[in-house]
């Protein structure tokens, strides 16, 4: 090849530290190599624990949201139970129940078969006559009576104009006794 000694170790020296190079990549590779079931692994394992955490988000989420849509809807038949009681308690108030009673009559109605439409009881007139006749005994009745002008008191069959002799006479014998006997003013 026509080269000096000196070249040719320069030439030699260049390629065995390029050698020495392309080992030391070789071995890093070699390692990294080697890590990769190990890695693999890991990476397997995360991909699990990832996909159980999700579904135990899900699986959360899901509860939670079954457990506020049951809340929703016991608040909601509250509510109508609420508004059932306060129609029945107006309708009661309405057919002359005595409104001191409304109280526990309300604990003793059964409201299940009272049924609502358009913010009212359904056939209310039908359940006021009924409640009416189920709780006539707290129906109030009020009503005044006077006396009857045509037919003024009497007296032992008689009618009374003007005071009782018996008692005028009986009066002035008293006062006669008390102050003396006066004579009558003309």
């Amino acid at each position: 090849m026509g080269l000096e000694e000196k070249q040719v170790e320069s030439i030699i020296e260049a390629n065995a530290a390029s050698i020495e190079g392309i080992k030391a990549d070789r071995d890093k590779y070699k390692e990294q190599a080697e890590q990769v079931p190990t890695l693999q692994k890991q990476l397997e394992e995360a991909k699990n624990a990832t996909n159980d955490s999700d579904s135990k988000w899900e699986q959360k989420f899901n509860d939670e949201h079954k457990a506020f849509e049951e809340f929703k809807s016991q608040v909601a038949a509250e509510k109508a139970s609420a508004e059932k009681a306060n129609a029945y308690r107006d309708m009661l108030k309405a057919a002359g129940i005595d409104p001191k009673r409304i109280d526990a009559i309300m604990r003793l109605a059964d409201l299940s078969k009272v049924e609502m439409e358009d913010g009212k009881l359904k056939d209310a007139d039908k359940l006021e006559e009924a409640a009416k006749k189920e709780w006539s005994d707290f129906v109030l009745k009020t009503y005044q009576k006077g006396s009857d002008p045509a037919n003024p008191p009497t007296n032992g069959g008689k009618t009374v104009e003007g005071a009782d002799p018996d008692i005028e006479r009986r009066m002035q014998e008293r006062n006669e006794r008390m102050y003396g006997k006066t004579e009558p003013k003309e």
